[in-house]
């Protein structure tokens, strides 16, 4: 099974959790690809771009591969995912702080929000798909509505963690829980 980590606006393979994530799951013999695509503006074509040159396009491999998303990587994920052609589809995809709108958008995050998704593609390429949020996160405070949207917008199982705020510290259990929920048993 490979896992593919698209990292937060700015982020990189090290930040946050995705080290210790790493660590831990490389006990169970999964390899964990971190992506870190354009990561001061991150732009659409560019992230797509990177997540294809690094999970490839071939078939049977996608159909072997997790994809997890922190906050704007949940955007670079489901736009890789409307991407692939079908049948094409990954094992599940974990979408951590995963949004469709912010509360007070700033330019450069505009065409993650402006930009149509076809979301029908993309829940039938997104395997099982599980979101993890939080009910203090400072960039969407309306945790319902989100949640809300992730279920109807792509039948997305969707956690609220209490107290998580945008899931950036350096361990963060729920997150590991949930991937592990997304992966066959060992």
């Amino acid at each position: 099974m490979r896992i593919g980590v698209v990292p937060r606006w700015g982020g990189s393979q090290d930040d946050e959790w995705y080290a210790w994530m790493r660590r831990e799951l490389g006990a169970h013999d999964v390899r964990v690809a971190a992506l870190r695509p354009s990561p001061g503006a991150p732009e659409i074509a560019a992230c797509v771009a990177e997540i294809k040159r690094v999970v490839g396009a071939d078939p049977a491999a996608l159909a072997e591969t997790v994809l997890v998303g922190h906050s704007v990587g949940c955007q670079a994920v489901l736009r890789f995912l409307e991407t692939l052609e079908p049948p094409a589809r990954v094992a599940g995809v974990l979408c951590v702080a995963g949004w469709f709108w912010v509360d007070e958008p700033w330019e450069t995050i505009r065409p993650w929000i402006d930009t149509p998704l076809d979301r029908a593609r993309v829940r039938e390429a997104a395997g099982t798909t599980h979101v993890l949020l939080s009910d203090d996160d400072p960039y969407t405070s309306d945790h319902e509505a989100n949640a809300r949207q992730w279920r109807n917008a792509l039948g997305a199982e969707v956690t609220v963690v209490g107290g998580g705020r945008h899931f950036n510290r350096a361990r963060e259990p729920e997150v590991l829980a949930a991937l592990r929920g997304l992966l066959p048993p060992a």
